[in-house]
């Protein structure tokens, strides 16, 4: 009943025009970038230190992304972050560290796979963006009081 659903995960992460590569170790370390995000049922936070500076995303759900689950919430922030960073070019080619204090994200990330349609979509998303900007990627729970003191959670 899944072969469908994987061969369509399949062509997703394969889409790329050029076969993709797996970066295992940069040949530059130059530096390290870290994110952390939070989300709640009405907004989200990201901040990602990049190049000294802190680059701080916020906002609040639409009525239907806060009607899905707090674990759906936490991942897509942590998704929608990273992309972002990418897409203007601030991240690329660098070793990540993503922090939330989520253990399901985290879980679906490091297992990359969950029973959840939408959070393993999500994890495709990390996992295409992983290839496409040739990164390292790590994703790591922490405790919420660390989210607290980093700026990322409300409390």
């Amino acid at each position: 009943p899944r072969l469908a659903s994987d061969m369509e995960a399949l062509r997703f992460l394969f889409s790329s025009k050029e076969p993709p590569c797996r970066e295992i170790r940069g040949t530059v370390v130059v530096e390290v970038f870290c994110g952390f995000g939070d989300a709640s049922k009405t907004g989200f936070c990201t901040n990602f230190e990049v190049d000294g500076s802190i680059q701080h995303r916020c906002g609040h759900w639409c009525d239907e992304t806060s009607e899905e689950s707090s674990n759906y919430r936490e991942l897509k922030n942590l998704v929608d972050g990273l992309e972002q960073q990418i897409k203007a070019g601030r991240i690329v080619g660098a070793e990540v560290f993503l922090f939330t204090d989520n253990s399901t994200a985290e879980a679906v990330y490091c297992k990359g796979n969950s029973s959840s349609k939408k959070l393993f979509e999500l994890m495709l998303r990390l996992r295409k963006l992983e290839m496409d900007a040739h990164l390292s990627r790590h994703v790591i729970q922490v405790a919420g009081t660390r989210m607290i003191g980093e700026g990322a959670d409300g409390g």
